[in-house]
């Protein structure tokens, strides 16, 4: 019989796939943040509580890259880290400042991470059942 590896481990040798990636790049571009020591990073996301339905969203999203359920955080927020994943390390280099390389994160943002980023900043609401498969497409498209 096999050694079973612990999910959070095994979650480091999956990529995530380009929703994924789009939620969490719009995500630090708004209110998210990278939290943890070099190989032990991961994103952290809290919005106001009333903005519930958006932090579910995310979380279904990010489906096995999130470490734990949303819970409520001191000041009236509610969110989730996820667990430490390699492509925080990566992601923490392309935002290691406030000259952060504009150039190589505009060529890697697409339509939903733009969304996301908006979402996040209060200039646009995503609903989980707002986007139809082909607008999906779309979304993702370059």
């Amino acid at each position: 019989m096999g050694v079973v590896e612990h999910p959070e481990i095994a979650v480091c040798r999956i990529p995530p796939d380009p929703v994924q990636f789009q939620v969490m790049l719009g995500s630090l571009l708004g209110d998210g943040q990278i939290v943890g020591l070099p190989r032990r990073r991961r994103l952290r996301i809290a919005h106001r509580a009333e903005r519930r339905e958006y932090v579910i969203w995310k979380y279904d999203r990010l489906g096995p890259f999130a470490a734990s359920p949303p819970t409520a955080r001191g000041g009236g927020l509610l969110g989730f880290d996820t667990a430490s994943h390699p492509i925080f390390d990566d992601l923490a280099r392309l935002f290691a400042n406030r000259y952060a390389r504009h150039d190589a994160i505009e060529r890697l943002l697409r339509p939903l991470g733009l969304a996301v980023w908006l979402c996040d900043v209060g200039r646009l609401e995503l609903h989980a059942n707002a986007f139809l498969p082909a607008q999906r497409e779309l979304a993702l498209a370059s």
